[in-house]
């Protein structure tokens, strides 16, 4: 099966790539690297350095690849940017999406699973909340995942190839970036390992359902066969503060003596973020990793990287 995955240098990306290349899929990749990390792709995978906003080189890709399956991971994710750059957010998150839509039109690609962020969607809540939930997004990336998810429905009602809608909660995992602002484990791991300060914003008192990333890419497996026309929350429905996140990390460098500082939230960001995974338990029968276990793993996985440079 020819498996087209956008933003397949990515933390989430390319994770989900290793999974479909250890399945033996034919796996191809589209990144612009301005957040990926070439290193991070398989060696398995073909990679297309390309941006998808722009629809000609999109194109080319299409017409080597010609894909049956599209994993449409690409994006602009920095809330921060979305709020002072809206532009570069609409052209990479809503243009970018509508040519793929346009070129899976054009191609006949059958299906297209798309990850779009729950949290960013939803606003604030105050207890987990199912997909029917009412949509107030506080950013314009929110804005503009929400708007793919149309543009999503609209040409698939409208041109026949079926689509999956994933809503993640807070992903976290082997890979994440320690860069940028939203890959707060990651970060907390990183400042540990190199003994350095650890910033918590909204005081340490922000939530967030944190969920591991393998079981995010499991749930883009399985949607390959399952979830028809579909969306899904992929959350726990537990919430972790922020300030929990930090003490579960520090469990793991008892040398570790540098106490947080804590700041207020930033422009754009919410407070309290939840979502209510029943559905895709129910339909995928998906048993998601404790908080705990995830974060073992994802520091053994990083002091690994650290001890090797």
């Amino acid at each position: 099966m020819r498996c087209l995955v956008t933003g397949g240098a990515g933390f989430i990306g390319s994770n989900l790539v290793d999974k479909l290349v250890g399945m033996g899929e034919d796996v191809y990749v589209v990144d612009d690297l301005s957040s990926g990390v070439e290193s991070n792709i398989n060696k398995k995978a073909k990679f297309f350095k390309c941006d998808i906003s722009k629809k000609e080189d999109l194109k080319r890709v299409f017409e080597k690849v010609k894909p049956e399956i599209l994993f449409h991971l690409a994006a602009q994710i920095d809330v921060r940017v979305s709020t002072i750059i809206p532009e570069r957010d609409a052209d990479i998150n809503i243009i970018g999406t509508i040519n793929i839509l346009d070129l899976m039109r054009e191609f006949k690609t059958k299906k297209i699973i798309f990850s779009s962020s729950g949290g960013a969607i939803y606003g604030e809540v105050k207890k987990p909340v199912n997909e029917n939930y009412k949509k107030e997004p506080k950013s314009c990336y929110g804005v503009s995942k929400y708007a793919g998810e149309f543009y999503i429905r609209f040409f698939s009602e409208n041109y026949g190839f079926d689509y999956t809608i994933l809503r993640y909660g807070n992903v976290y995992g082997e890979k994440q970036s320690t860069k940028g602002e939203a890959g707060v484990v990651a970060i907390f791991i990183n400042r540990m390992l190199n003994n350095r300060e650890c910033v918590l914003y909204g005081f340490g008192r922000m939530y967030r359902d944190y969920v591991y990333v393998k079981d995010i890419v499991k749930a883009n497996i399985l949607s390959i066969k399952k979830g028809k026309n579909k969306i899904y929350n992929v959350g726990t429905g537990r919430g972790v503060s922020v300030l929990e996140v930090f003490k579960t990390i520090k469990n793991y460098f008892p040398e570790y003596d540098i106490k947080p500082k804590f700041e207020e939230k930033r422009r754009g960001e919410i407070i309290k973020s939840l979502l209510d995974g029943n559905l895709i338990k129910k339909d995928y029968k998906i048993d998601f990793t404790p908080f705990d276990r995830g974060i073992e793993n994802t520091v053994k996985y990083f002091k690994e990287i650290y001890k090797n440079g």
